[in-house]
């Protein structure tokens, strides 16, 4: 890839500006994190280029946070592999007739997951689109990629404003929950101070849904399940869109630099409910985040006055965690009302914002969740939808065992 410069396609971020969906945030949905920009561009046989070209396609955008490239055509020859890559190579995407790595159905764009698809997004503003390997099957008229969209992922200053224009947090009306002094601090700060929010973080997710939209998740139990808001996703073509990032967070206390991703795509929904705010799903690709750790649930009556925590990744931010509140005089958070939102939710004060949706709010007692952040109250509280409730309408996804 050190040689792609010589030969790149470079792609205005301003192209077709018509197409860019809009920004204005909403409070039926979770958090904007990017835009879909139009574009029309091909990768087509070595013979129709000249003999032996190979050169690449460059997606760039400035100040883009990620790049996701949407497949309108993918139709290659044995042997032929597209290659997604940033521009060091350190993170790769492959796709051929045989073998595809992870990637994303987005019903919107009329992707079947077969010849229409998205490509798993790369970090930075820059993806690198390039065909290797040497065809083992004639190249005929039909063969090609064809990339008709992007997402381009905002600036996280740009997301910020977006969310301060909107006041509302996840299904309910009210301020975004952060009151006095921000008490949210980066994961990796915690290392040797609170070891125990440290490691219960590890399970912890961003979600980036229809390349477009933010929230938070969490691996449950051992087997392959995952937890997040009915309001950030709530039905199959939901989670077929949605890539689940871990191990998104600084590599060092007082970086701003990420720790090295693993990105998988959503799988299967099983389980959601409005009410109770949850949707429960899979993953593919598996395998690759069980080193991860999962967080188990407590699915006894919480109550208040219990202390808590929330890992969680606040306006798509590097994964953050909220430990104490000034709210409580700068002590560690605790539980304030189990009786919230028709006594569906238990409230605290811990800090959290657009994009937390979704987010395990832990008992250090248990160290188990006892909650799933999911709003934010005009009188400077949040509030999760009580675990003990969610329980009996999921427990037959566990075998009935507690996990």
């Amino acid at each position: 890839m050190k040689h792609a410069a010589t030969y790149v396609r470079r792609l205005s971020c301003v192209l077709a500006m018509s197409s860019t969906l809009s920004l204005a945030a909403n409070a039926a949905e979770p958090p904007v994190a990017g835009v879909t920009r139009a574009t029309d561009v091909r990768l087509v046989s070595p013979a129709s280029r000249g003999a032996g070209d190979t050169k690449p396609i460059v997606v760039t955008a400035k100040h883009a946070t990620y790049i996701k490239v949407h497949l309108s055509q993918f139709d290659l020859p044995r042997g032929v592999t597209l290659e997604i890559s940033n521009p060091d190579g350190t993170e790769v995407h492959r796709y051929s007739s045989q073998v595809r790595d992870a990637h994303t159905v987005d019903a919107a764009l009329d992707e079947d997951g077969r010849t229409r698809f998205g490509a798993m997004s790369i970090h930075g503003d820059t993806a690198i689109l390039r065909l290797t390997g040497t065809a083992e099957e004639p190249w005929e008229g039909h063969h090609g990629v064809h990339v008709a969209h992007y997402d381009e992922g905002l600036p996280l200053d740009q997301v910020a404003r977006l969310a301060a224009a909107s006041p509302l947090e996840g299904a309910v009306a009210g301020p975004r929950a952060i009151c006095g002094a921000n008490d949210l601090q980066p994961v990796a700060c915690l290392a040797g101070h609170d070891n125990q929010a440290y490691n219960a973080a590890r399970p912890v997710a961003r979600l980036l849904i229809g390349g477009r939209f933010l929230c938070t998740a969490w691996r449950v139990g051992s087997d392959n399940r995952l937890f997040t808001n009915n309001h950030c996703f709530n039905s199959a073509a939901g989670v077929a869109s949605t890539e689940v990032w871990f191990n998104h967070e600084a590599a060092q206390c007082g970086s701003g630099a990420s720790a090295a991703v693993t990105k998988v795509s959503g799988a299967t929904l099983l389980k959601t409910d409005a009410a109770l705010d949850y949707s429960l799903f899979t993953v593919n690709q598996f395998a690759n985040i069980t080193r991860f750790g999962y967080l188990g649930l407590d699915v006894g009556t919480p109550r208040p006055g219990q202390e808590i925590f929330i890992p969680q990744h606040p306006q798509g931010r590097l994964k953050e965690l909220a430990v104490t509140s000034d709210a409580q005089g700068g002590q560690r958070c605790t539980l304030i009302s189990t009786a919230a939102n028709g006594g569906r939710d238990a409230s605290y004060s811990c800090d959290t914002q657009g994009g937390s949706s979704g987010s395990p709010v832990i008992g250090r007692a248990s160290n188990r969740v006892v909650a799933l952040h999911h709003l934010g109250w005009s009188n400077c509280t949040n509030s999760g939808a009580r675990i003990d409730l969610i329980w009996p309408q999921v427990k037959q996804y566990f075998n009935n065992i507690v996990p």
